[in-house]
């Protein structure tokens, strides 16, 4: 009795382990047709290859069938993996009964019987080759067909198998060995395909030994399927003696592994697998060669590095795109993408302060700037005094010369009356980043580069004024939808702007005649140099192409006075000339940007910019908007009575026997100082005290003209003291009468008219006076703070 009540309990210990591991393997059954990470090819504008960002486990391919099956595709993979696939359930029983007799035969695994739906169950669940892996892979073959039906199951197989080189799926295959879909493959390149999931890794076509064993493979199974009457005998030999065409292993190039990284990573977000970028290799390769040439010739001026973009103007399509000159340097940190990194862009900000202006009616393109020394203060009542890049001043400038000689002191006086925030305002609506609104942090030092900006956020702004004053937004790719424009800028202050930039006379004298910014067609170009010659920068845009270059180096370090001019324009005008005649060289190239539409052309003194009068010796023709055209005669030049006893402007109770009438420069006195430097024949400032207008001005007195109120500087013990000085400047009446300039109550210089003095701070708190030297009158006290 107990022996019976045993063995009853060990069967039923029995089913239920059997009925339990028959749940387990039941439920561990993959039935469902599993889909895959696709892998995004990239190719540049011409079809040529860029980049791939893999798929699923790292590998490639994985593509989607197309919707109708191609039909030569599908019978060379039939009568090489299942010839009978649409004729069984997922698993044909004669394969497994001869393949069970050849194995036992043979006392070794010599055909696996494998169904087309077997291999599909075997990718989707990888594992080792044994008897019970065998049973699972039929068990789940029986699954697919039944739930999915044949075509989709043939559909899994060709868009998963692999076909060698980390390639997954007949799709991708394809394009890998033959640069060409799937659809249009001949039977000669569709049985080589069909016959590489067998052995990829032994079949592989870029090797010779796997290029001659593939290459049998595909000679049998097109026997075999010229043997299925899928052709004629005479299309059989033709495609055992075809070409395969089959196309080299495609690489990266070097010149562009920044553009592969910043258009894969694009890539991986889009849907489709295969991506056409606006990039033109050919281009690429051009730029990359040229900008390396340009380093070659900075050897020994300390520049490092460089990077470039060239785009397409009407389209906004980027056609180059090189992040620095070499990938792999290590020294130069080449895998920096340079065109990304915020740097100081020098003056290449300028034309947009002076468009503002324009827009704003504060200017005209002929309006009277000072090139002259200033003194800049911040709110918090910090003071320095800025200079130009030369280190010299022209003087009386006309806008048009002040934005093409790129003068610094002009472009500060225009950012100052354009205003630091609507100016910032105006860069954010323009996509540049990174913008702080807090006091003083930039200053008036926007306008020489103290916001930093990066090469791609430069084209932009360039692109706002090749369209004349709106937006183009950079593209990527060519089915990329064109971004709606926004009006950033009048169009009328954009084209001035523009045909000012274009304007090679409008450059002199700062740049010579024959250098790379002067082109043979039109041409809007700007060059940046930022502070200490650590960024060179050249823009430039004909009316079909941008271009823009940076060099420098990656830790900010100093170049050899290595600015915009020779640092950067001469690449971009060389990657111009190369680029310009095979793009759209179906239409004429501009000689001249046009002026703003109904702009008057007026003739005004070039020194004013007023309108001409009978006494000035030159003229030159300024554009005008309508409504900006100028009434006043020119002041500049004007007849003016001399009391030849001294020079001196004579007043009216000269006698006429002593004045004298003559033709002179008649300057403001802001130009005075500058004048006399340039030894300049002005008319005198001051009236002769033998003559005055009000005797009272014979008043002696005395008063600090410059520096006014108190005033704070840095002090740079780097900068030697000739090269850092204070201007201190005095009216004195008489204007005869010499004064003495004191420091902290120590005399420091004794001089007479026009009684100016540069001094050389040092570190401290100082009181400055002026006094008579023959008189008592002492002038009233100025603070001086040099903070260390």
């Amino acid at each position: 009795m107990r022996s019976r009540w045993t063995r009853g309990r060990v069967v039923a210990a029995l089913v239920l382990v059997v009925l339990g591991a028959g749940i387990w393997f039941a439920s561990s059954l993959q039935d469902g047709l599993l889909t895959y990470e696709p892998s995004r090819l990239v190719l540049d504008r011409r079809g040529a290859y860029l980049g791939e960002v893999p798929g699923a486990g790292g590998e490639l391919g994985y593509w989607p069938v197309p919707y109708v099956l191609p039909e030569r595709i599908v019978q060379a993979t039939l009568v090489t993996e299942d010839r009978h696939f649409y004729e069984h359930p997922g698993v044909y029983l004669p394969s497994v009964g001869r393949a069970l007799l050849q194995n036992a035969r043979n006392v070794r695994v010599i055909s696996g019987a494998s169904t087309l739906a077997m291999q599909v169950a075997r990718m989707q669940t990888p594992g080792g080759r044994h008897l019970w892996r065998k049973a699972r892979e039929a068990v789940e073959a029986l699954l697919l067909v039944r739930e999915h039906g044949h075509e989709k199951v043939l559909r899994q197989y060709l868009a998963i198998a692999p076909y060698g080189n980390r390639v997954h799926g007949v799709v991708r295959a394809a394009r890998l060995y033959f640069d060409k879909p799937v659809e249009d493959l001949s039977w000669a390149q569709a049985a080589f395909l069909a016959g590489l999931p067998q052995l990829p890794g032994r079949m592989n076509p870029y090797t010779e030994d796997g290029l001659r064993r593939a290459r049998r493979r595909s000679h049998r199974i097109l026997r075999a399927l010229h043997a299925q009457r899928a052709f004629s005998r005479e299309e059989l030999e033709q495609a055992l003696q075809a070409d395969l065409g089959l196309v080299p292993r495609p690489q990266r190039m070097p010149e562009a592994l920044h553009a592969v990284l910043e258009w894969s990573e694009l890539a991986r977000a889009r849907s489709q697998p295969i991506s056409t970028a606006t990039l033109d290799l050919e281009i690429q390769s051009k730029v990359a060669r040229i900008l390396q040439r340009n380093l070659d010739r900075l050897d020994g001026a300390g520049a490092g590095n460089t990077a470039a973009l060239v785009l397409d103007t009407e389209t906004g399509d980027i056609l180059a795109y090189v992040g620095s000159r070499d990938f792999f340097s290590e020294e130069h940190r080449g895998a920096i993408d340079f065109v990304k990194q915020r740097r100081s862009p020098g003056s290449t900000l300028k034309p947009f302060l002076y468009g503002l202006a324009l827009e704003k009616g504060i200017v005209t393109a002929a309006t009277e700037l000072a090139d002259t020394p200033m003194d800049m203060r911040t709110e918090s009542g910090r003071s320095y005094l800025p200079e130009n890049v030369n280190h010299t001043y022209l003087g009386p400038m006309l806008l048009r010369e002040a934005l093409g000689n790129s003068r610094n002191i002009p472009a500060l006086r225009v950012l100052e009356q354009v205003g630091v925030e609507p100016a910032l305002r105006f860069f954010e609506k323009a996509d540049v980043g990174g913008i702080s609104y807090e006091p003083d942090h930039y200053g008036l030092g926007l306008a020489v580069g103290n916001l930093h900006v990066t090469l791609e956020e430069l084209t932009k702004l360039y692109l706002v004024l090749a369209h004349e004053g709106e937006t183009r937004s950079p593209r990527r790719f060519v089915d990329e939808p064109v971004v709606p424009s926004r009006r950033l800028m009048t169009r009328e202050a954009a084209r001035l702007v523009r045909h000012i930039l274009a304007d090679p006379l409008a450059r002199r004298p700062t740049f010579p005649v024959g250098s790379a910014l002067d082109y043979p067609y039109a041409v809007a170009v700007k060059t940046g140099t930022s502070q200490g010659y650590r960024d060179a920068w050249a823009v430039a845009f004909s009316d079909r192409l941008l271009v823009a270059v940076w060099v420098g180096n990656h830790d900010w370090r100093r170049m050899n006075g290595l600015g915009g001019l020779l640092g950067a324009a001469g690449a971009v005008h060389e990657i111009l000339d190369a680029v310009m005649p095979g793009w759209r060289p179906y239409r004429p190239v501009l000689d001249t940007f046009p002026p703003p539409a109904g702009a008057l052309a007026i003739d005004v003194c070039p020194l004013s910019g007023r309108l001409a009068g009978p006494d000035c010796p030159h003229r030159k023709s300024e554009w005008f908007v309508p409504g900006t055209v100028p009434a006043e005669s020119c002041p500049f030049h004007a007849r003016v009575r001399l009391d030849r006893r001294n020079g001196m402007r004579a007043g009216p109770t000269c006698p006429e026997r002593e004045v004298v009438t003559r033709v002179m420069l008649a300057l403001p006195e802001e130009y005075e100082q500058w004048a006399r430097r340039q030894h300049l024949d002005i008319a005198p400032l001051r009236e002769s005290p033998l003559c005055p207008s009000r005797p009272e001005e014979l008043e002696p007195k005395v008063a600090i003209r410059e520096p006014k109120g108190t005033v704070r500087l840095l002090y740079d013990p780097d900068t030697p003291a000739s090269a850092s000085t204070l201007r201190l400047a005095a009216d004195v009446t008489p204007s005869t009468e010499p004064i003495v300039w004191l420091v902290d109550g120590v005399p420091v210089a004794t001089v007479t008219y026009p009684h100016e003095f540069r001094w050389s701070p040092r570190p401290g708190q100082h009181v400055i006076t002026a006094a008579m030297v023959h008189r008592a009158q002492v002038s009233q006290p100025v603070t001086v703070v040099v903070e260390d």
